[in-house]
């Protein structure tokens, strides 16, 4: 970029009082109403002038300041147990403890303990789990609804639904939400059944050294004498006299 002459001479030349630069007008414009002479203008450093600047650079620097030195401090308490029943965590800042329970604790089912990050997870799991008619309900309609809360989608099977998760929200491939429920058949392992049998070996052998058992205890026999007669004090005459004859045995 070419500089004016005149501007080039200016800059060039040492500080000090310079004269105006000359306006270039166009010659159709005219002659201007009024000459303008730009000449320099310095105020005090005090001057009401800088007043509004000098206020708004104070409280830039004063945010500026506060936002450095405000770190987060964390509350410094004893370390502590979490008040769970059950629950050993140790926690050194509440502010652990808080987000400990509102993922652990805050969401958890009243039936099986088992804890979700959040409502609509919980009351899911409470609807397919915990719920007698949903099993009827689920072979007539679908029932199984997405675990994204924003989604109103709803789907045949817990196949279906994972299927919709991965393809639709990105979730990934081996993300399970529901497990499989674990029939608790009459089926046992062969060490488990193994031993059940050794148990029970056991127990027929037991049965067969108490079989014989000790004889019934013999019961007593009590006879009654009636006496032929009864006296009242020494040397005192028969009162009662027996009035049953004696049988005389030949």
């Amino acid at each position: 970029m070419l500089l004016p002459p005149a501007l080039y001479s200016r800059l060039a030349g040492e500080p000090g009082a310079a004269e105006p630069l000359p306006v270039e007008r166009n010659p159709a414009a005219g002659e201007a109403p009024f000459r303008y002479a730009p000449r320099p203008v310095r105020f005090p450093r005090d001057h009401e002038f800088f007043e509004d600047g000098d206020v708004q650079r104070h409280l830039y620097l004063q945010d500026m300041l506060t936002q450095v030195s405000e770190t987060p401090e964390k509350s410094m308490v004893p370390e502590f147990t979490c008040q769970v029943a059950g629950c050993c965590q140790v926690f050194a800042a509440i502010e652990d403890y808080q987000h400990h329970y509102h993922m652990m604790h805050g969401n958890t089912c009243s039936f099986c303990n088992r804890a979700f990050p959040s409502g609509h997870l919980l009351d899911v799991h409470i609807l397919e789990w915990h719920d007698s008619l949903f099993q009827i309900l689920a072979q007539r309609q679908d029932m199984y609804q997405c675990l994204v809360e924003s989604c109103p989608e709803k789907f045949k099977t817990s196949q279906d639904r994972k299927d919709h998760m991965v393809r639709l929200h990105l979730y990934p491939a081996d993300f399970r939400f529901d497990k499989p429920k674990t029939n608790r058949g009459p089926a046992m392992p062969a060490a488990a059944d193994t031993a059940a049998r050794a148990l029970r070996d056991d127990s027929d052998a037991m049965e067969v050294c108490l079989e014989p058992a000790a004889p019934p205890p013999c019961r007593r026999t009590y006879s009654h004498r009636i006496p032929s007669t009864v006296c009242f004090g020494q040397g005192a005459a028969r009162g009662f006299k027996s009035t049953k004859k004696k049988n005389k045995h030949h």
